[in-house]
């Protein structure tokens, strides 16, 4: 079993550099791009994606249909829109999230997220709001969010879990255009760690940006999960590294998709040792 108090030592400090490098990072931008002479804006332009993954967490399959809206507020800050809907075990799984954030391209990002998460056949939902970070050094990037967490059941046997959350991502593009990552995540009082790759094809194919990505995760209390799917980017032809730095934030509404039925198995994870 992963150890608790190390994992949460370890994000805290992960996510204190990364607010603090996007405040006071060095003017270091991406590997081979030519040096610019002003900096770049929060968000490029209007911009967007959609996703459409599947996979299974632990005993249980599900599908998704994500998407994303980007837009500039003015040249320092831009606002991004999530939305997704889909199904566990033919169940409807919905919700959205919204990002408020300040960013230089050439080093970080700061800013503000929330979201909130329904699953329809127990009437649970799971609810964040927290502050977010990244920190960009060449081929690298740190990405955080942490802050407070409402993980309800729905059920009269388990009480809804009001609490701590940390999601965080150090990345490395190969190149431009492939992106491998490892985290950790916190949430629902347990520990995992997180893995994920992004793939984005030879554009000349294509009208628009398409990429390949999967994910996955481990940790405590038996809890694993996996899934891939095909992502669609609308906006100016650009590497994934640029997509990811200059047009839409990287989403964390599918870590919202396992906590409520984590929740409703676990009552301990949830704030309840649940009614004897």
């Amino acid at each position: 079993m992963l150890n608790r108090n190390f994992f949460f030592v370890t994000t805290a400090l992960v996510s204190s550099c990364v607010l603090s490098g996007a405040a006071f990072g060095a003017d270091l931008y991406v590997v081979g791009e030519p040096t610019l002479p002003t900096v770049l804006p929060a968000v490029s332009g209007i911009n967007g994606k959609i996703a459409v993954q599947g996979g299974a967490f632990e005993d249980e399959g599900f599908g998704l249909l994500t998407g994303s809206v980007s837009v500039p507020l003015g040249t320092r800050f831009g606002l991004q829109a999530d939305g997704m809907a889909g199904a566990r075990e033919g169940d409807f799984v919905g919700g959205g999230g919204a990002h408020l954030f300040w960013r230089d391209p050439s080093y970080g990002l700061l800013g503000v997220y929330g979201s909130y998460t329904r699953r329809e056949d127990f009437d649970g939902h799971v609810a964040r709001l927290g502050v977010e970070g990244e920190y960009y050094y060449n081929n690298w990037t740190i990405r955080t969010v942490l802050g407070a967490e409402s993980i309800d059941a729905g059920s009269a046997f388990v009480e809804p879990d009001d609490g701590f959350f940390a999601f965080t991502d150090v990345s490395y593009y190969i190149d431009e255009n492939l992106e491998l990552s490892v985290g950790h995540r916190f949430t629902a009082d347990r520990n995992a760690l997180a893995l994920g790759a992004e793939y984005q094809l030879d554009q000349s194919l294509f009208n628009n940006g398409v990429s390949l990505f999967a994910e996955g995760r481990i940790g405590e209390d038996d809890y694993s999960a996996v899934w891939a799917g095909v992502r669609v980017y609308f906006g100016d032809d650009k590497s994934l590294m640029r997509r990811h730095r200059e047009d839409d934030p990287v989403g964390w509404g599918d870590e919202d998709l396992f906590d409520v039925a984590a929740c409703d198995r676990d009552s301990k994870s949830c704030g309840s040792e649940g009614i004897d």
